[in-house]
């Protein structure tokens, strides 16, 4: 059982402390509820171009360098990303160093300069990471799954931004957007690891005057707007990079238990059906798994894979074969007790570490609104029964809810059956 106090400052804000005894180390984790579901059309890219300029320089730390040169000198480990629905900041250091680790983060945080000279380099290095990850296929089949999984929704634009928006985000839209997306009710801050009750008063002074503000909205999935089933990039690659993938459930959805079985036990790990099927028994790919995408109102079933090019037809048949078995029989008995086995470990060893813990605590308040007992959990993943997981695979794998994205040589085909 998680030992964490919870407090809801007089903006909104909402504090945690969680001590952790096992532990020399200390994180501090700040998320907001602002990501790319939060962007109009004509945002898209600006949650991701705010967080990389909170590294620029802050009040106290004008510089990137500053910054960077005291968090390294005490060897700290410090990063940040972006999400559809959330956008978060941490600092990991030693316990007796957390005094200055802290006082990094927060002046960064609630201080930052955002120089115009500064946003014009940074702009530059956001068009140079947006293009790594085209050229990198395994990356850029991804993004162009969610895309046409998702469509013209919000959650179908590239969370980067598109090429136009990088290069015409402004300061002016900067700070407005941080004025309108960075407030106390959307504002969670996570201490854990050794000493973190000690600190409760100096984090919960330095961000008591965070502007409260508003609750940040969406606009809402529609299902009214059916996924675009089958995209094909053409590129002289050497590997058919492929994404398969499937309207499913929402983060808070009580049918997410079986869904992490249904994941687990078909493609997630070593002895899951696609990596036994195709690549121990075949060698027909180098990768091939499942993982799931879950947000506050739907969710994807996500298949990717590496194959040889004369062999996309084989493994998407095999995929198909797998799918169809577990809509028709459902899991045997043992592959059941195997996956739960599996989840329980992963989620025990999830919460080992004083980040790990911090991410399910900050996870579990934005969207549950408290913060769940691990005990629960690991009830609930025991009661799945075969004839659920069954039954949420004829649900979840419906042909009028899949997206097929490949990128591979031109001269490749993929059968009708198969798309």
């Amino acid at each position: 059982m998680l030992n964490y106090k919870l407090k809801t400052l007089a903006n909104g804000l909402r504090l945690v402390s969680a001590p952790l005894d096992s532990t020399e180390a200390i994180t501090i984790l700040i998320l907001v509820g602002t990501g790319g579901r939060f962007e109009t059309k004509e945002q898209s890219g600006i949650s991701h171009f705010l967080e990389h300029l909170f590294f620029k320089g802050s009040k106290k730390y004008p510089s990137t360098f500053e910054i960077a040169s005291v968090l390294e000198s005490i060897g700290a480990d410090y990063n940040a990303f972006t999400g559809e629905e959330e956008t978060g900041f941490y600092v990991q250091s030693s316990a007796s160093d957390f005094p200055k680790a802290f006082d990094v983060i927060s002046d960064m945080f609630l201080n930052p300069v955002f120089d115009p000279k500064e946003l014009e380099k940074e702009r530059g290095v956001i068009l140079q990471e947006a293009s790594m990850y085209r050229d990198t296929p395994q990356a850029h089949v991804q993004n162009l799954n969610q895309q046409q999984l998702f469509l013209d929704q919000p959650l179908g634009m590239d969370l980067i931004g598109t090429t136009e928006n990088i290069k015409s985000i402004n300061i002016e839209q900067i700070k407005k957007y941080r004025e309108t997306q960075y407030s106390g009710k959307n504002t969670i801050v996570v201490v854990c690891g050794k000493d973190a009750d000690k600190y409760e008063k100096m984090v919960e002074q330095r961000f008591s005057n965070v502007r409260s503000g508003q609750k940040n909205t969406f606009k809402p999935y529609t299902d009214t707007i059916k996924p675009k089933s089958y995209n094909w990039e053409k590129r002289e690659v050497d590997q058919t990079h492929f994404v398969l993938s499937f309207l499913s459930c929402a983060k808070s959805d009580p049918k997410k238990f079986p869904l992490a079985i249904l994941n687990t036990l078909l493609g997630s790990g070593m002895s899951s059906r696609l990596s036994i099927e195709i690549r121990e028994k075949r060698g027909l790919a180098y990768y091939i798994y499942s993982n799931l995408s879950q947000y506050f109102d739907v969710g994807s079933f996500v298949i990717s894979g590496g194959v040889k090019p004369d062999m996309l037809d084989k493994s998407l048949e095999i995929i198909n074969i797998e799918i169809d078995d577990l809509k028709k029989n459902g899991p045997s008995a043992s592959e059941l007790e195997r996956a739960k086995g599996n989840l329980r470990g992963q989620l025990a060893l999830s919460l080992e570490q004083s980040f790990k813990i911090a991410s399910y605590i900050a996870d579990n308040l934005y969207y549950y609104q408290e913060i769940k007992d691990i005990r629960d959990t690991i009830e609930k993943i025991n009661r799945v029964t075969a004839e659920e997981v069954k039954s949420l695979a004829q649900e979840i794998f419906d042909p009028s809810k899949k997206a097929l994205s490949v990128i591979g040589q031109g001269n490749a085909k993929v059968k009708t059956k198969n798309v």
